[in-house]
């Protein structure tokens, strides 16, 4: 992981003597400066998505993109390589438009994902609470009396007050005292203790 931050250091650094030296040798180097800088965040957003397998990343490297698009066709009409018509009006705010969607998508696809982990968090907080409190239980039987006064087995209890679920075993003690005296469970227990 050290090896991935540290050539990530290096591409920073050598990426910022390359903006420094533009800016001194470009008469207008706000705008390249800017379009390199969306580009190499466009290439880190679609290194990051492919790396983790994770799609919507993608969202951000169309994002950057367009951005960069866009400040590509104000510097074409700073060099005059382009000459301002209605078409290219029109055609220069699309980049713009299409940021805008997917942000508004993003926006929505994080708050959605935030109120399912809140709802997540808030049955949690509630089955924590339930169980940090006293709980009545009784010393021979091991029920537990419930908040309308009745009593109740243990697992049952918990079954319907948290999202758990009970499977049922012997442990050794009760297995020895169970079927101690008996032959076949003596002679797997020798067969168990060998493994």
């Amino acid at each position: 992981m050290s090896c991935l931050w540290n050539k990530c250091f290096g591409a920073v650094v050598l990426f910022s003597v390359v903006m420094v030296g533009l800016w001194f040798v470009v008469p207008k180097p706000e705008l390249i400066v800017s379009i390199l800088i969306r580009m190499v965040a466009c290439g880190a957003a679609v290194y990051i998505a492919v790396k983790c397998d994770e799609w919507k990343i993608l969202f951000l490297a169309a994002m950057f993109f367009l951005m960069a698009s866009r400040q590509v066709l104000t510097l074409l009409i700073w060099t005059g390589a382009i000459e301002r018509t209605q078409w290219f009006n029109t055609l220069s705010e699309l980049p713009g438009f299409v940021v805008t969607i997917l942000s508004l998508v993003s926006i929505i696809y994080l708050g959605l994902i935030l109120s399912g982990k809140k709802q997540i968090i808030q049955r949690q907080d509630a089955n924590i609470k339930e169980l940090n409190s006293l709980l009545p239980i009784c010393s021979k039987c091991r029920k537990i009396r419930d908040d309308d006064g009745y009593w109740q087995d243990l697992e049952a209890y918990i079954v319907n007050h948290t999202d758990s679920e009970f499977t049922h075993g012997v442990c050794e003690s009760c297995s020895d005292e169970m079927y101690g005296g008996q032959a076949w469970y003596e002679k797997a227990k020798k067969k168990r203790a060998k493994k």
